[in-house]
């Protein structure tokens, strides 16, 4: 397959520049996805779609365009350069562009990132996963699984340009999603459990179900928290990457430092953040969703401390960005999601985290709800996110439960988290031991102090 698409990528260059591109980028990529769905406690398998894309990007002068297509025969390839020189041709001049990527050749090795028994794996098979997660979850009554997806995703990408890059990556990746619900006495109760990872054998499927029935019987106990009171809270990790990704990622990235958005954009070297709090942003993450030798660009990805002991130490940067900063790339431009791998050719780059982990505490969950006399621990938001520019967040909680002299007590719901996410990382009680991967993300629970819980 790599070989095709270095064909395609041949000649959609050689074409690009006798039309008269100064610069030409060409991304290719073959994909194949398999869509497994439970649809009231029923798996199925639905879809299995495999694709081969271009994503063109065209330079004359300081002119730029980009367009992306499927393609099915030369006639394809020859379409999408004549759309992107006319694209290009049409384009304003962007004062800030000054060149694609040159040439550099990355070293070391990437581990866990290709699962060859995912794509060989039957589909009689996942569809006994998928059935054992269901059965595990409704073990003992009263919860129902309602909707569940199960995707496998196996991809190669090729990038080059006419500077010289020449480079590709190969991977795979799972995205698990099931809610529930149980009902008893009028009442209801919801529950969701995700995982993300580059293998099936890195997912336990029995504690994904038990997990799954835990949280939606937490759930259909909970009452509504009435009052309001500034206390402790313990968020797991499922929840808090929303919260780092809206408002930290959005910090760090070279293009928002560079159009003056970034609350952080003057606070290189200064302290943001509580001295237990250490993120690291890793290309090259043992078993990361982006983890790969290159980014999406061709440039050699690495690994960098961004927030040591609460200092902001460096930005992130993709190509473009790092011109206008007069810097290097730090291997950060990205087209590739998180949760499918379909058409991801079809997105241009932009400047964003590879892999964050978040460096882990001393303590386990237990021992952290031990040392609260009172607070809450939270499992469940309705949308975990904290304005990027501001901080500030309002959440409604779906599900938690209030930790009472080191204990945990009462489930509750429908109450409101209200506080300001970067004033929460300065006030960091403390910081779990267990790591999950969530997303493009490797996260502990973390405890903040000051934060406030609204009731009805």
């Amino acid at each position: 397959m790599l070989e095709n698409l270095m064909k395609i990528s041949v000649e959609a260059l050689k074409l690009a520049s006798r039309q008269g591109a100064d610069q030409v980028e060409v991304f290719t990529a073959y994909t194949r996805t398999r869509n497994i769905y439970v649809e009231n406690s029923v798996p199925h398998l639905s879809t299995n779609n495999i694709s081969i894309g271009i994503g063109l990007k065209c330079a004359i002068g300081k002119r730029v365009g980009f367009t992306a297509s499927t393609v099915f025969s030369k006639k394809d390839i020859e379409r999408v350069v004549e759309e992107c020189i006319s694209i290009t041709k049409v384009s304003p001049e962007d004062p800030n562009f000054e060149s694609l990527p040159d040439p550099r050749k990355p070293s070391g090795t990437v581990k866990n990132v290709y699962d060859e028994d995912l794509i060989e794996m039957e589909e009689s098979k996942l569809l006994k996963v998928a059935d054992k997660i269901v059965k595990t979850a409704e073990k003992g009554g009263k919860v129902k699984v309602l909707n569940g997806l199960m995707r496998l995703g196996e991809f190669t990408f090729h990038i080059t340009n006419s500077l010289g890059v020449d480079q590709d990556h190969k991977g795979t990746l799972v995205f698990l999603h099931f809610s529930a619900k149980a009902g008893e006495n009028g009442r209801v109760g919801e529950g969701v459990e995700k995982a993300y990872s580059t293998t099936l054998k890195n997912i336990d499927f029995d504690k994904f179900g038990k997990e799954l029935r835990r949280k939606t019987l937490t759930a259909l106990k909970a009452e509504l928290y009435k009052g309001k009171e500034e206390m402790p809270v313990i968020i797991v990790p499922v929840e808090l990457q929303g919260l780092f990704d809206s408002t930290v990622a959005f910090a760090i990235s070279g293009e928002h430092v560079n159009k003056q958005r970034s609350p952080w954009k003057d606070k290189l070297n200064e302290k943001v953040a509580s001295e237990s709090l250490t993120i690291v942003d890793d290309g090259r993450m043992p078993g990361g969703i982006l983890s790969a030798l290159i980014d999406d660009e061709g440039v050699p990805t690495e690994t960098k401390t961004v927030i040591e002991r609460g200092v902001l130490k460096n930005f992130i940067y993709d190509t473009y960005n790092a011109y206008i900063a007069d810097t290097e790339s730090t291997g950060n431009g990205y087209r590739r999601s998180t949760r499918t791998v379909e058409e991801i050719f079809m997105r241009p780059v932009s400047c964003t985290v590879s892999n964050v982990e978040i460096k882990p505490g001393n303590k386990s969950l237990e021992d952290m709800i031990n040392e609260i006399d009172k607070g809450c621990l939270v499992e469940k938001f309705a949308a975990p996110s904290a304005d990027p520019f501001t901080g500030t967040f309002g959440l409604e909680v779906r599900c938690a439960t209030l930790i009472e002299n080191g204990s945990l007590g009462k489930p509750i719901r429908h109450a409101l988290l209200s506080g300001n996410f970067y004033e929460a990382i300065k006030n960091i009680l403390m910081i779990g031991k267990e790591q999950e991967l969530i997303e493009n993300m490797k996260l502990p629970p973390i405890a903040f102090e000051k934060l406030e819980l609204i009731g009805q």
